[in-house]
């Protein structure tokens, strides 16, 4: 991920929430995904991004996400 990261290529990672959509996202052909504490309280909580995903909730989602794809994954785990 550093090597790519110095290209001056532009690294385009799509934002995703849980296995399925970092699946599709990989198989598009994305070389990075990208995993935020909002997209998870969207999805699991329905609710906006005001600090109440927890760090286990990204850490499981971050864990499901890595065992079903090979790319890297940013994450913003504030």
């Amino acid at each position: 991920m550093k090597q790519r990261l110095a290209q001056p290529k532009l690294l385009l990672a799509p934002g995703v929430y849980d296995a399925l959509t970092a699946l599709v996202a990989e198989q598009a052909g994305f070389e990075a995904l990208y995993l935020s504490g909002a997209s998870i309280a969207y999805t699991r909580l329905g609710r906006s991004d005001i600090g109440l995903t927890t760090f286990t909730e990204v850490q499981d989602t971050l864990a499901r996400i890595t065992e079903r794809v090979r790319v890297p994954v940013i994450v913003d785990a504030d």
